[in-house]
C-alpha cells in the first residue's frame, strides 16, 4: 500500500511536466510540418534545421540567419511564438527546479543531512555549484560544439554566452549541417538555457536578500516542541507541507496574523491612556 502511495506520488509529480514537454513536441512538429508547406525558403530546409528555426524562435534566441520569409509564415510565426514561448519557459524552469531537487538530494545522501526543509522551501542551488556547472558547461562547448567563429577561442565562449542568455546578435551562429550536429547544439543549448535561468534565479535572490530593508523577523531561532529543537522556518516548511501550500503562503498569513495583532495591540494601548486621562481629570 505505502509502494503504491509513493508511486502515485511520483506519478502526480512527473504527470504534469510530461504532459507541457508532449505537448510542446507536438506543437514543434505540427509547426515545423506548416512552416515548411508555406514557407518556400524554410520547404527547402531539412526538417530537423526548420526545427532549430523554432527553437531559437520560441527560445527568444534568434541568431537571424532563419527567419520566415512570406507573410503566411510571418503570420503563423508570431501565433506559435505565443504558445510556444511560455510551454519553453515551463518547461526549462521546472527542469531546473529538478536539477535543483537533485543537487540537495544528493548533498543530503552524501553528508546524511536532512534536505525536506530545503526541498520544501525550494532553496536554490549554491552560486558556487552553478558557476562551476557554468564553467564546465563553456569548456565543452569550447571543444565539442561547432560555430561560425573561431574554434578554440574567446568565441567560443562568446558563442555560448550569447546563447544562453538568449541575447542571440547573430554574428556567430551555430552549425547544423548534420543531423548530429543539430542533436549535440540544441541539447547544448537548452542545457545552457537552464542554467542561465538557475543563474538569474540566483542572482535575484542574492539582490532581494543584500537590498531588502525588512527586519530580522527570527525565522532561524530554534524552539523547543516535544522535547526536539527546531528552527521556525523549519515549523514553517513543515505546517506548508500538511496543507499542501507553499511556504510564501503560509509566511504571509503569519504576517497577516502579525499585522491583526499589532492593531489590536495599538488599541488596547490606546484604550488604556484614554483611561487613564479620564482617570487624572
Amino acid at each position: 500500500m505505502k509502494q503504491k502511495s509513493s508511486l502515485e506520488k511520483l506519478l502526480r509529480r512527473i504527470a504534469p511536466q510530461a504532459i507541457i514537454v508532449l505537448i510542446l513536441t507536438t506543437l514543434m512538429l505540427v509547426g515545423a510540418a506548416i512552416f515548411q508547406s508555406i514557407d518556400p525558403v524554410l520547404g527547402e530546409q531539412s526538417f530537423y534545421e526548420v526545427v532549430f528555426f523554432e527553437f531559437i524562435t520560441i527560445s527568444t534566441i534568434g541568431y537571424g540567419n532563419q527567419y520566415p520569409q512570406t507573410h503566411a509564415s510571418r503570420v503563423f510565426s508570431i501565433f506559435f511564438s505565443i504558445l510556444g514561448i511560455p510551454l519553453l519557459v515551463v518547461t526549462l524552469g521546472n527542469f531546473g527546479k529538478y536539477l535543483t531537487k537533485f543537487y540537495w538530494k544528493t548533498h543530503g545522501w552524501i553528508f546524511s543531512e536532512r534536505t525536506e526543509s530545503e526541498l520544501v522551501n525550494d532553496k536554490d542551488m549554491p552560486g558556487i555549484v552553478i558557476a562551476c556547472l557554468y564553467l564546465l558547461t563553456f569548456a565543452i562547448g569550447f571543444f565539442f560544439i561547432p560555430h561560425s567563429g573561431a574554434a578554440y577561442s574567446i568565441d567560443d565562449c562568446y558563442f555560448s554566452f550569447i546563447s544562453f542568455a538568449t541575447v542571440g546578435f547573430g554574428d556567430k551562429v551555430p552549425q547544423i549541417d548534420t543531423f548530429e550536429k543539430f542533436c549535440k547544439v540544441i541539447t547544448y543549448l537548452v542545457w545552457g538555457t537552464i542554467l542561465n535561468i538557475m543563474l538569474i534565479s540566483y542572482v535575484t535572490n542574492w539582490f532581494t536578500q543584500l537590498f531588502a530593508r525588512q527586519p530580522f523577523r527570527g525565522t532561524d531561532v530554534e524552539v523547543m516542541i516535544g522535547g526536539q529543537c527546531i528552527t521556525v522556518s523549519e515549523i514553517t516548511s513543515l505546517v506548508a507541507k500538511e496543507f499542501h501550500a507553499s511556504p510564501h503562503q503560509v509566511r504571509s498569513i503569519l504576517h497577516d496574523i502579525n499585522g491583526i495583532m499589532e492593531d489590536m495591540k495599538t488599541e488596547e494601548d490606546s484604550e488604556k491612556s484614554d483611561i487613564l486621562v479620564a482617570q487624572d481629570l
